[in-house]
């Protein structure tokens, strides 16, 4: 019994494939963020350049 279950944590400790789905996500995570701060900052220079835009016009 003792040995099964040493033998199973050993080859839990080997296996790298949790390991990788692990990376996938925090790199999903990251490039996530770094949208949405790009998207804030784009959205923040949109309406500044409609603004003015349209105060010249008027």
């Amino acid at each position: 019994m003792v040995y099964e279950t040493l033998k199973l944590v050993r080859s839990i400790l080997r296996d790298q494939k949790g390991l990788t789905a692990v990376e996938y996500a925090v790199l999903g995570g990251i490039i996530v963020a770094a949208i949405g701060v790009a998207a804030g900052s784009f959205q923040g220079n949109l309406s500044s350049a409609f603004n003015s835009m349209f105060s010249t016009v008027s």
